[in-house]
């Protein structure tokens, strides 16, 4: 069984001749345009017309993105999780591919001796997570979470690939894959965050920002120090973090959470627990593999140069345009009305989950205007200022990728702007609020 690392979280697995192409991302600009992988990546075609399997863990576009899904062939089968939501499934089937979707837990066949298991982040129990806080209809069947981990096994060897796996939604999963695969011989473990905060934190000055970016690098970490701690594999490799902003807010790069790879393997390996089970990380640079039978790997690990990285970005990756930004700006009365319409969807979201909290979704407007909506009352209103709400969460977006949001997920997905960091966000009082981001993807015609 070898490993072979081609991108962030791209990975191509071969075992017993069989290749498993792990979470296509290698084209530049997913997220509107924001994001990029560094190094960049010079894609090998011939590599990729040789794939058996495609598995897709999640929609997230660094794991499945469209543009790198047209370079492969359209008859290679695509295995996802049975997911309750079928949105994977259809935007996979969207672009001529066959999706396999395999139950929870269930070993499916690739040949040659060679399997995967598809694990749902939550375990297919929806309350795990909170993320419809209790609120679960009935006829859901499956996972309501969008994550999904894997294992690629043999008659010899495991192979766990946790993509994006926090371990607070995972940790009961983790306890019944390590029931079903006792001894693991590799584990991919996160080791970054992907969310706005701090770098888009609109009112943070320079201690802050240093504050928040330390704080969510340690919670980080520590999710994939917990998995590790579960999974104990023979060797571990930290991945899915290495992109970059492009375009104008390039400079966010700077107050992204996270660490160089070498520095996360430094964290885990230095917890005497993982010491004393002899737990040992592993780095590969793009087009580098690991031989997980000899534990041997192609090419020494070469850290990367930060000094070059940010002049790259700089220099190149600024210069990118965002997806909208050739498309036409619209006036607040037009961004007023999409809002209006928005109302029945947010009000329906409301009910189904019971969440009416006293604060106020704060929207930027053209000319210094603002929309302000009273989700204890889901209701809206037109202000010239905000320092008079006692609290709210406010939104601050190039007004064209606002008005792709409230026109519906099929222009622009407000979880994906969340991700994509192209926005300035802030909040009285200065907490965390999951009800609202969930309530804001509900915000939409």
């Amino acid at each position: 069984m070898k490993l072979k690392k081609l991108g962030s979280a791209t990975v191509l697995i071969e075992v017993n001749g069989i290749k498993i192409l792990c979470d296509p991302w290698l084209t530049d600009g997913i997220y509107y345009g924001s994001w990029f992988n560094f190094p960049p990546i010079s894609i090998n075609q011939n590599e990729l017309d040789d794939i058996d399997f495609i598995y897709v863990s999640h929609i997230h576009p660094d794991h499945f993105d469209p543009k790198t899904m047209e370079l492969l062939d359209k008859n290679t089968p695509v295995l996802i999780h049975q997911y309750h939501n079928k949105f994977l499934k259809a935007n996979i089937e969207r672009l001529g591919f066959n999706v396999v979707e395999i139950e929870n837990r269930v070993k499916f066949d690739l040949g040659n001796g060679a399997h995967i298991s598809i694990y749902a982040a939550d375990n297919c129990d929806p309350s795990v997570c909170g993320y419809m806080f209790g609120c679960v209809p009935p006829e859901v069947n499956g996972s309501l979470q969008i994550d999904s981990l894997c294992v690629i096994s043999n008659e010899e060897h495991i192979l766990v690939n946790t993509n994006d796996c926090v371990y607070e939604i995972a940790k009961e999963t983790l306890d019944v894959l390590k029931s079903d695969y006792p001894v693991i011989d590799f584990a991919l473990v996160g080791y970054s965050s992907a969310s706005l905060y701090p770098q888009c934190m609109i009112d943070y000055n320079e201690d802050q920002m240093k504050e928040g970016k330390d704080k969510v690098v340690t919670r980080a970490l520590d999710s994939g120090l917990n998995i590790l701690k579960k999974l104990k594999p023979k060797n571990f490799m930290p991945f899915a973090g290495t992109y970059v902003m492009g375009g104008s807010e390039y400079k966010k790069n700077y107050n992204r959470p996270t660490v160089e790879l070498q520095d996360a393997v430094a964290y885990f390996e230095k917890d005497l627990f993982l010491k004393t089970s002899n737990v040992k990380g592993i780095l590969l640079n793009n087009d580098e593999y690991f031989d997980i039978e000899t534990r041997t790997q192609s090419k020494p690990y070469v850290e990367i140069d930060i000094q070059e990285r940010n002049k790259y970005i700089k220099n190149v990756l600024s210069k990118s345009p965002y997806a909208f930004e050739d498309l036409e700006q619209p006036s607040s009365s037009e961004l007023i009305e999409l809002f209006d319409k928005s109302m029945t969807r947010l009000l329906k979201k409301q009910k189904e989950l019971n969440l009416f909290p006293k604060v106020d979704l704060v929207f930027d407007l053209p000319e210094d205007q603002y929309i302000s909506i009273d989700l204890s009352k889901t209701n809206f209103k037109k202000l010239s200022s905000i320092q008079t709400l006692e609290q709210y969460v406010r939104f601050k977006l190039d007004p064209r990728l606002l008005k792709m949001a409230l026109s519906g997920p099929r222009l622009a997905n407000w979880n994906n702007i969340e991700i994509s960091g192209l926005l300035g966000f802030s909040r009285k009082p200065d907490e965390y609020r999951m009800d609202i981001h969930i309530l804001l993807n509900s915000l939409h015609i």
